[in-house]
């Protein structure tokens, strides 16, 4: 069995509060991303322009509820589809692999968008698990 890399992805409610998901006893994913825009539009020249905030994602393939919850936990109510957040994610700056906080919002990992109940696990484990953040900002 491969052993897990620790990753210094954060997230927390304010800049001051940003804490590793290790540290929050949430698992580090299995993959992440990061767009430096939200939309690409191609030009009248035939080149593509990005455009519009940062976003990125992490993933799991499997994921427990107890560490869904806590990233349920930053929504202040059950029909919040985003909550303003503060993360700290890996850029892609080409060489290296650095991270950089943002503030920005994360939206609510839902049923059937991907998450799924992962089979005999009696709602315990969910699988394919996304978090996406949007209109990234740098803190």
């Amino acid at each position: 069995m491969p052993m897990m890399e620790c990753t210094e992805l954060r997230i927390g409610a304010a800049e001051a509060t940003l804490l590793q998901l290790r540290y929050r006893g949430i698992p580090e994913p299995d993959s992440w991303t990061y767009r430096p825009y939200s939309v690409v539009r191609l030009t009248g020249t035939g080149q593509q322009k990005g455009y519009g905030y940062p976003q990125c994602t992490w993933a799991w393939e499997a994921l427990d509820q107890l560490s869904i919850s806590k990233f349920l936990d930053f929504f202040s109510c059950d029909t919040d589809a985003s909550v303003e957040v503060y993360i700290s994610t890996y850029t892609d700056t080409g060489r290296m692999r650095t991270t950089t906080d943002y503030s920005g919002y994360m939206q609510r990992p839902v049923d059937g968008e991907g998450k799924t109940m992962f089979p005999g696990s009696g709602g315990n484990v969910s699988q394919n698990v996304t978090i996406a953040f949007t209109h990234l900002t740098a803190a």
